[in-house]
């Protein structure tokens, strides 16, 4: 996994909740503490390379063996409607309000993780069944690789994000994240440092 023998291999552990009935969770940060590695004022940093997420549910009853995550966000329901869910993870140097304000393009972004889940309901014609109820995943990851090629350097704790719109599968449990990150330091230049410091007056 580490790209040099001086990358550093982090990891943390979090847990959110998501709502009971809907599945859903307004925007949650949690804190990736990098102050053993960063230090703004010596200007000692951290190239951040690779970050990777894992979600998992150990507590939950129908993955129970494994504490694995569902696939799918929610079933079709009764009234035959298609639904759509999505999860939505990012780590970050800067707060957001929404995680719908965040995309490839924002500002101190390193990475964005979405995973989309459509069900569609069985279809019947005059009784009879003309198709079965299926479920269409989709996962969205924009890494580090594709958004900072050459890594993307904090002095800073990182914060990791996360949303979801209609996860009902797991709707009021508690789902953990585990996060891991491949990181270089390094000694911030005084043009990287004014740009960061510049970054957070603005916010």
């Amino acid at each position: 996994m580490a790209k040099t023998t001086g990358d550093l291999i982090l990891r943390d552990r979090m847990q959110f909740d998501l709502t009971a009935t809907t599945g859903d969770r307004t925007t949650l940060y949690g804190r990736f503490d990098l102050s053993q590695f960063t230090d703004p004022v010596s200007r000692m940093g951290l190239a951040i390379k690779e970050v990777y997420f894992q979600f998992r549910n150990p507590l939950g009853a129908e993955l129970a063996n494994t504490g694995g995550f569902q696939p799918v966000g929610a079933t079709a329901d009764s009234n035959l409607d298609t639904v759509t869910s999505c999860l939505k993870v990012y780590a970050s140097s800067r707060a957001y309000e929404n995680a719908s304000e965040v995309g490839i393009a924002s500002p101190d972004v390193l990475c964005v993780y979405e995973r989309y889940s459509t069900a569609m309901p069985s279809f019947f014609n005059a009784g009879v069944l003309e198709s079965n109820t299926s479920a269409v995943t989709e996962n969205l990851w924009y890494g580090p690789r594709d958004l900072h090629p050459a890594g993307y350097t904090v002095v800073s704790d990182l914060l990791i994000g996360i949303a979801t719109d209609n996860w009902r599968q797991e709707e009021g449990q508690t789902i953990e994240l585990d996060v891991v990150l491949v990181a270089e330091p390094v000694k911030v230049t005084t043009e990287r440092m004014n740009e960061i410091l510049s970054q957070q007056q603005d916010l």
